[in-house]
């Protein structure tokens, strides 16, 4: 079978690959965490999911935006058979990304220790983070790259290179030392995560090759990519500031296991977050053709069908996690009970917020950048004064409020900017 041929045409059949390919993400990331509660414990989650927190924040940082800026730029230039232009506004990404992505780590790599000790007030994670760091520029190298398989509607592909088969990966080789109780060094599951980063670079260089071999040469742009994805960035850096925030002041505040606690409950409510990621992340390219078309209609339908098929997905998880959140949490180690209720609330949040799902996309592709900026500024600083409000008495029950009152607040002010566009939605 041909790769071009390896996707289903039409919004709908893309939605299938893609939540199909996240929903196995979803699973093996599940599987990576739980794997590693058992062989490393609360500590060893919450120091692992701590570095890997910061080094998140940096690969958005490296991003510089661009990778919104850009599926919007290929998805336009390919419905306009413009393969030149859209061959430029890759090669010109990606060079600024992992250009920016090698100096953050250069900088983490010299001052890992400082930012351990005074930072995050935890020496143990010095060496976890400074292994995690040289992932950057390879998850900002994956990340531009998928952008560009989701614009020619590899929607499979791309979405495999950017998560799935690292985690694959990374669940495999622990469940093997689990089985055979080989010990481990506490910077293990970095230096695994790191390997499973490169596999997948390799695979994503050899799926862009062959995505683009028929593309005419580079011509010159005619647009800016780095102006319009400065806004973006700070929108996105918004965005992950909190999550990014409360980790780091919890694990500092109450140690490594209690960010351990929520980590774990973070994790089994980002199962949902990534499945509203992937709708947006897919629907990109549509709404960015559409809005240029001036398809308000189009775009208003698709979003609630998105909408109806998330709650349906979430249903099963919200109903589990009403029930019985103690066996869910049980299921990484009796320790990790006490984060049942957090894990509930963030849990919780991720569904209402299903209902305002795709927005903030729909706001992106029709470059609306400074109003978003406006939104996720807000949504950062009410994230922030939760953190410092409610972390400090209640540890990881106080993280999972800080996270929820920005992400609620972010979901229907976008919904709203979105009506006011004249999108037609309910």
């Amino acid at each position: 079978m041909k790769l071009e041929n390896f996707h289903l045409r039409g919004v709908r059949g893309q939605m299938v690959v893609g939540f199909g390919v996240k929903g196995l993400g979803a699973a093996t990331s599940f599987l990576f965490t739980f794997l590693l509660a058992r062989i490393a414990g609360a500590a060893g989650v919450g120091t692992f999911g701590t570095s890997l927190t910061t080094v998140q924040l940096c690969v958005t940082l490296s991003l510089l935006g661009l990778d919104a800026i850009l599926v919007r730029s290929v998805s336009v230039h390919l419905a306009l058979d413009q393969t030149g232009r859209a061959r430029a506004a890759a090669r010109h990404a990606l060079l600024m990304g992992t250009s920016a992505g090698l100096a953050l780590t250069t900088v983490i790599v010299l001052f890992h220790w400082q930012i351990a000790v005074d930072l995050i007030g935890s020496p143990a994670m010095a060496k976890s983070l400074m292994v995690l760091s040289l992932i950057i520029p390879i998850m900002v190298y994956c990340r531009l790259l998928s952008t560009v398989l989701r614009g020619v509607k590899w929607i499979g592909l791309s979405q495999f290179i950017d998560g799935p088969l690292t985690t694959s990966f990374g669940s495999l080789v622990l469940a093997v030392v689990l089985v055979m109780g080989v010990p481990v060094s506490a910077v293990f599951p970095s230096q695994l995560y790191l390997i499973g980063w490169l596999i997948t670079a390799a695979l994503a260089t050899f799926l862009y090759t062959r995505a683009v071999r028929s593309w005419q040469p580079r011509v010159p742009l005619e647009e800016s990519l780095l102006k319009p994805g400065f806004l973006i960035l700070v929108a996105n850096l918004n965005n992950v500031f909190t999550d990014w925030f409360a980790t780091i002041m919890l694990a500092a505040t109450h140690g490594p296991a209690e960010a351990g606690l929520f980590r774990v409950g973070y994790q089994i409510a980002a199962t949902l977050k990534l499945f509203s990621a992937t709708s947006e992340t897919i629907l990109q390219p549509v709404f960015a053709v559409a809005y240029r078309q001036g398809d308000l209609r189009r775009i208003g339908r698709i979003l609630r069908l998105t909408i109806l098929g998330l709650i349906l997905i979430s249903a099963p998880l919200a109903l589990a996690v009403l029930v019985v959140p103690q066996w869910i949490m049980r299921i990484f180690g009796a320790q990790f009970t006490a984060g049942a209720t957090a894990m509930q609330i963030m849990v919780l949040g991720q569904v209402f917020s299903l209902v305002f799902a795709a927005s903030g996309s729909v706001l992106m592709m029709a470059s609306r950048e400074r109003l978003t900026v406006v939104l996720t500024t807000i949504s950062a600083v009410i994230g922030t004064v939760l953190s410092l409000i409610f972390i400090p008495p209640y540890g990881a029950l106080g993280a999972a409020i800080a996270i929820l009152g920005p992400l609620l607040f972010l979901r229907l002010a976008s919904m709203i900017a979105v009506r006011r566009l004249g999108v037609p939605i309910f």
